[in-house]
């Protein structure tokens, strides 16, 4: 009788494979990739959240000057404001109204993109962040195709209008500044 007996396999022992540390080179290579793109979001962010500051103020500003030029024209729609004696004198006492007769320079400096705006050429509504000024374009031009009835109502004869062009300026509490004209008419019969 023979027995058989199993001996357990005994693990040769290999030298140990030299390590290069490849693994260790990758990860790190990508841990510097992940910062670099963190670094760069963060940055990003922050140049959007300057830029949408900015169009915040720049919006502010406009709000400011539309403001200036809708009190102007509710200022002319009110009889008889649009026949001030500032609209008829060669150097009005009222230095926001600029009469027709006077050219542009000599009634300011210079153009409402470049001037100084002040209370010597400009009037200010509650604030220094809105002015406007209102120039005298015509004097009773007759509406073109119009007799006593205009726009489908009977007018009283009036069809004849002065024209005005009224120059907002708004500034934001930034500085942002920004300007808008309107043209506008008002009956000159009344």
């Amino acid at each position: 009788m023979y027995h058989h007996f199993t001996f357990p396999r005994v693990a040769t022992r290999r030298p140990p494979a030299r390590q290069k540390g490849a693994t260790l080179v990758i990860a790190l290579l990508i841990l510097v990739l992940i910062m670099i793109i963190g670094i760069t979001a963060v940055s990003t962010s922050d140049t959007q959240f300057k830029l949408a500051g900015n169009l915040q103020f720049e919006d502010s500003a406009l709000n400011n000057a539309e403001t200036a030029l809708a009190t102007a024209e509710n200022w002319l729609s009110v009889a008889p404001n649009h026949l001030n004696g500032g609209f008829t004198v060669a150097a009005p006492a009222t230095p926001q109204l600029i009469p027709r007769a006077v050219p542009r320079p000599a009634a300011r400096d210079t153009a409402p993109l470049t001037m100084v705006w002040s209370d010597a050429n400009s009037l200010s509504v509650g604030s220094t962040n809105q002015r406007y000024i209102i120039e005298q374009m015509s004097l009773n031009n007759k509406l073109p195709g119009s007799s006593q009835v205009v726009g489908g109502r009977a007018n009283t004869a009036c069809n004849q209008v002065n024209t005005y062009l009224i120059t907002g300026r708004g500034v934001s509490v930034r500085g942002a500044n920004k300007i808008v004209q309107s043209y506008y008419s008002v009956l000159s019969c009344t």
